[in-house]
C-alpha cells in the first residue's frame, strides 16, 4: 500500500511526535494540501494587506510545502520540509524606495548540533509554519540553534523562544484561544532588540493569529500583522 505525502506526515505524528522532549523536535500537525491566510499589516500608521499560502508541492521524497508571502515591500517563498517543517531553500525579493534586491538559499550541508532543550530552526522566515509544529503545552524557554549563526553572529550570541502561556485574541471576527510566545536575542543582548511577539491558535493546525516584531534596530517601527481570513483546500 503506498501511502500519501499526508498520511506518513500524520503517521510519523503518531509514532514519533513529541516523546522526546531531550531535544525539542516540531513536527507537522497535520497541515492541509493548501491554505490560504490574509491578513492586515501595520507599520507606524500605515495598514497594508498581506497574504500567505501554503501549497504541498511534489511526491515523494521530492515533496515540500512552498509557503509564500507576498507584502506590499517584499515577496517570499520557503520550501519546507513535509515532517520537520524545516526550511530547505528560499528566494525573496525586497522591494526597495532605492532597488528591487533578490535572494535565494539553499542548505547543501546541515551539520548543527542540537542539545537537550533546544530547538533547531533553519531559516527564520520559516518561523510562522515551523512553530505550528511546536510541542505546545506548557510556559517554557528554549534556546534556539539558529543555522549558520555562528558565521556572522559568533559563538556568544544566543536566540531564544519563550512559550509564555494562553490568551484570547479577537481577530477575523472571531475570538481565538492561542498559545503566545516571543523569540529573540537571549542574554546577555536580550536589551539590544525588541522581542518578536507570535499568537497560534490552540485549535485545530495551530495557525497564526497575531505577530509584532520591530523592523530592525533600536527606534525603528513595529511591523504587526493580524488574521483577516483563513481558507483551507483539501
Amino acid at each position: 500500500m503506498r501511502l500519501s505525502v499526508r498520511s506518513t506526515v500524520l503517521l510519523l505524528l503518531l509514532f514519533t511526535g513529541v516523546s522526546a522532549w531531550s531535544q525539542i523536535k516540531t513536527v507537522n500537525p497535520g497541515l492541509p494540501t493548501k491554505e490560504i491566510i490574509k491578513y492586515t499589516e501595520t507599520i507606524g500608521s500605515a495598514t497594508y494587506p498581506l497574504e500567505t499560502t501554503l501549497t504541498l508541492v511534489g511526491k515523494g521524497s521530492a515533496a515540500r510545502y512552498e509557503y509564500r508571502t507576498k507584502a506590499f515591500d517584499f515577496d517570499s517563498t520557503y520550501w519546507l520540509d513535509p515532517v520537520t517543517l524545516q526550511s530547505v531553500a528560499s528566494e525573496i525579493t525586497t522591494f526597495a524606495p532605492d532597488a528591487i534586491i533578490k535572494k535565494t538559499t539553499e542548505y547543501q550541508k546541515l551539520v548543527a548540533k542540537v542539545g537537550p532543550g533546544e530547538l533547531l530552526i533553519t531559516d527564520l522566515g520559516c518561523i510562522p509554519i515551523l512553530l505550528r509544529g511546536y510541542p505546545w503545552s506548557k510556559v517554557v524557554t528554549h534556546r534556539f540553534i539558529y543555522a549558520g549563526n555562528t558565521m556572522f553572529a559568533g559563538p556568544g550570541i544566543d536566540f531564544e523562544f519563550q512559550m509564555l502561556g494562553r490568551e484570547t485574541i479577537t481577530a477575523g471576527g472571531k475570538t481565538w484561544d492561542c498559545w503566545h510566545a516571543s523569540t529573540g536575542l537571549g542574554a546577555p543582548y536580550s536589551w539590544v532588540l525588541t522581542r518578536a511577539e507570535w499568537w497560534f491558535a490552540v485549535e485545530g493546525t495551530h495557525p497564526l493569529i497575531k505577530t509584532t516584531a520591530p523592523m530592525g534596530g533600536p527606534g525603528t517601527p513595529t511591523r504587526t500583522q493580524v488574521l483577516v481570513s483563513y481558507q483551507k483546500i483539501e
